[in-house]
């Protein structure tokens, strides 16, 4: 018997389109940032506490510089870049030592430091202005004495006469507990509800918390978290006499 029926021939495959993705995902499945990468050949970025601050802003001590975490150069003077990186994103500002900053290169506009047509050479050009009329002094130093350390979490207190200061003061984020220039934990949050206002701080679980008087730095806050005329700059141990 002969087969009449018309046999059925095969047809390759239409390929499918390749579909465009979309930039923010393509910007994850194509590997890191290239300035990322190129930062990262510079060497390792070391942060170190800035010798003194002036209402918030870092001041260089001998040996220190600044940088930003993706940049290609490092600063010797608050010059015009410094300041701009201050204003828009004052956290990507940080201080190194000048022995630390690998292949990174010297900023050409720190031959022009903010010191002329009246603009200060320091960083308190840029200081905000604090929501009262009241001048603020140029530093706030509030005495504290341990009363707990229980589940990595330590309790200082200061005295009831500074209970209205506490009301007026924010803890901003990664405001640390320093401790000979070494981080030991993260002020969390003040507490002055009772007749004792309390700096509640969570502890490094690497560090050895040191019993003793400490002391809290208080500054303007922040552009982006100014809803109190104050905030927390540190806290620390107190100075021996």
């Amino acid at each position: 018997m002969i087969d009449t029926y018309p046999r059925r021939t095969e047809r390759p495959p239409v390929p499918r389109p390749k579909r465009q993705l979309n930039p923010l995902i393509r910007k994850y499945i194509g590997g890191s940032d290239p300035a990322q990468a190129e930062a990262r050949g510079l060497g390792e970025l070391r942060p170190v506490e800035p010798a003194a601050r002036r209402q918030g802003m870092p001041v260089l001590g001998d040996g220190q510089v600044y940088v930003m975490k993706y940049a290609s150069q490092y600063h010797t003077a608050w010059c015009q870049v410094v300041a701009d990186k201050w204003d828009h994103a004052p956290r990507g500002l940080l201080v190194t030592m000048l022995a630390d900053v690998g292949a990174r290169t010297r900023c050409k506009e720190c031959d022009r430091p903010l010191n002329a047509a009246g603009a200060s050479s320091a960083p308190g050009r840029h200081m905000q202005p604090r929501p009262t009329q009241e001048a603020q002094p140029h530093e706030i130093v509030i005495p504290l004495n341990v009363i707990a350390v229980a589940h990595g979490i330590a309790f200082l207190a200061a005295g009831p006469e500074y209970r209205e200061l506490f009301k007026e003061t924010a803890v901003e984020p990664a405001t640390p507990l320093s401790v000979g220039g070494r981080r030991d934990g993260m002020v969390k949050r003040l507490d002055a509800g009772g007749d004792e206002p309390l700096v509640v701080v969570q502890l490094d679980p690497r560090a050895n918390f040191q019993d003793g008087p400490y002391q809290l730095r208080m500054r303007r806050p922040l552009l982006r978290s100014a809803t109190k005329p104050y905030a927390v700059e540190s806290v620390e141990p107190a100075p021996q006499a």
